[in-house]
């Protein structure tokens, strides 16, 4: 006989298209988790349902687990939440009960659990070792995690907030530089059964780095590898890292710590960035003081990029003008120094698909400790995205804000936020296109964002900062979809 695929479930994708795998161990095998539609009828051949089972990385502590270097004292909290129905809008939850827990990725009982939409369950991460989010039932669907840090005093001064993911094949990250001091980690988890070797290459300013280092690095069955970038380039002031998998999927983090001298001058993690497109969004990027935008081209082609900040009124020229032309295989950093302060999207445009990313600076002076920032592109929005935020589980004073962007047409925006509680209060919002505006959260536990209407492209970001005597630190938080729903599709017995 023939077998032609039409019904029995076979791959896992993220929500969105593009957004990545999801391992098909923590969800029914094979569901594609879109965006919103009404719910299909599932009960021939296949279609298109809510999830049931869902799962999200966690790398853990980035600054520990390298051989070779000491740990450093620093861990971290992860936080999860499934979005309130309030934000489902469309969305036939399953019947029964559901949980969401936060627990070692290797195995083992879980250290904190929740059985309620709004909500919020955290623990805190000591061990070199990464953790997994996992939702079940009635919880699976919306659900998004994070994991912070917040250290105010000594080297490792700094504030940090990452999402956790879903794992993928092919990603790139953008952070680093060649100063004295920089130093950065490149976390791989892999979450399936078996063994995954990874490519890893750094391109810069010349294109990319000559490095037998970083090939065939192998992550071991549910655990994680972490590779000093500094082994492939420790000069490279420009660096963008391609991960490449073979025989699984594994989720990648640039951990960037800037020890200058003996002052602190910050770390921030990065997580992969948009893939390569002729459009790209950096969805939320708070300028004040030194700042700029990280372009590389993945291809062997020239690109030329035109870049353009996004505010309430409508898209500004950059202080550089916003075009360069970017040889193929090489990164371009454009300074943003001089920008007005506020916080902007950035849009880039090119003729060739590129890869972006922004950063910014803390920093009043080089005689006192500072923090930075970077901030990935993201896909648009094509469900519902949100996040758990810092404040709460960090047990310090941490304000975030959301920054919403609209290109290429308006866009009407529900944001959805919960308190401690789980109660849930939102407000909606009219973006007109190519705009971005930015909403202070007060003091929410989540944030989660659904478009209402309109065909403009939505993005969005959170910004943490946390200020004392020594000045300000801060974080970004890009916003990406939450699984919802899958599409299945089967085994079809066809005569010969």
């Amino acid at each position: 006989m023939i077998v032609s695929v039409t019904g029995l479930v076979r791959t896992v994708l993220a929500a969105g298209a593009g957004a990545g795998l999801v391992y098909a161990a923590m969800q029914a095998p094979g569901a594609v988790a879109l965006g919103p539609s009404s719910n299909a009828d599932t009960s021939i051949e296949g279609g298109t349902t809510t999830v049931r089972s869902s799962a999200l990385v966690c790398p853990g502590p980035e600054l520990k687990g390298l051989p070779g270097l000491p740990d450093l004292p620093v861990g971290v909290t992860v936080s999860a939440a499934a979005a309130p129905e309030r934000a489902l809008t469309g969305l036939t939850l399953p019947r029964g009960g559901g949980a969401f827990s936060i627990g070692a990725l290797a195995g083992g009982s879980a250290v904190a659990k929740a059985e309620s939409r709004g909500v919020v369950a955290s623990a805190p991460l000591t061990r070199p070792e990464a953790a997994v989010v996992r939702g079940s039932q009635s919880l699976a669907p919306g659900l998004a995690a994070t994991q912070a840090w917040l250290v105010g005093t000594g080297d490792q001064r700094s504030l940090g907030v990452a999402a956790c993911g879903r794992p993928s094949a092919d990603s790139w990250l953008l952070a680093g530089a060649g100063a004295a001091g920089r130093q950065e980690r490149l976390v791989l988890t892999n979450p399936g059964d078996n063994p995954v070797t990874v490519d890893v290459t750094l391109h810069g300013a010349k294109g990319p780095v000559a490095s037998p280092n970083g090939k065939g690095v192998v992550v071991p069955s549910k655990g994680r590898t972490t590779v000093l970038l500094d082994s492939i380039s420790g000069t490279e002031g420009s660096p963008a890292v391609h991960v490449v998998a073979e025989g699984g999927l594994v989720h990648a983090v640039v951990n960037d710590y800037w020890l200058d001298g003996s002052i602190s001058a910050g770390s921030d993690d990065v997580s992969a960035a948009a893939p390569p497109s002729r459009n790209q969004v950096v969805a939320a990027l708070p300028v004040n003081g030194v700042a700029g935008l990280r372009v590389v081209v993945p291809g062997d082609g020239e690109a030329v990029v035109q870049a353009r900040a996004l505010t309430p009124t409508g898209p500004k020229a950059l202080p550089s003008g916003g075009v360069s032309r970017v040889p193929g295989g090489t990164v371009r950093d454009i300074s943003l120094t001089g920008m007005p302060a506020g916080t902007y999207a950035l849009q880039v445009r090119a003729d060739v698909p590129v890869v972006a990313a922004g950063v910014v600076q803390r920093r009043t002076s080089m005689t006192v400790p500072g923090d930075f920032a970077w901030s990935s592109s993201t896909p648009a929005i094509r469900g519902v995205a949100g996040a758990p935020l810092p404040g709460g589980s960090l047990g310090a004073p941490v304000a975030s804000a959301l920054t919403l962007a609209s290109t290429g047409a308006p866009a009407n925006v529900e944001v959805v936020t919960t308190d401690a509680a789980g109660t849930a209060s939102s407000r909606r919002l009219t973006l007109q296109a190519d705009t971005a505006t930015t909403v202070d959260l007060g003091g929410a536990a989540t944030v989660w964002v659904h478009r209402l209407a309109g065909t403009g492209e939505l993005r969005a970001g959170v910004v943490a900062t946390a200020t004392d005597a020594k000045g300000q630190l801060v974080s970004v938080l890009p916003l990406v979809d939450a699984a919802l729903r899958t599409t299945t599709v089967g085994l079809l017995e066809v005569p010969e």
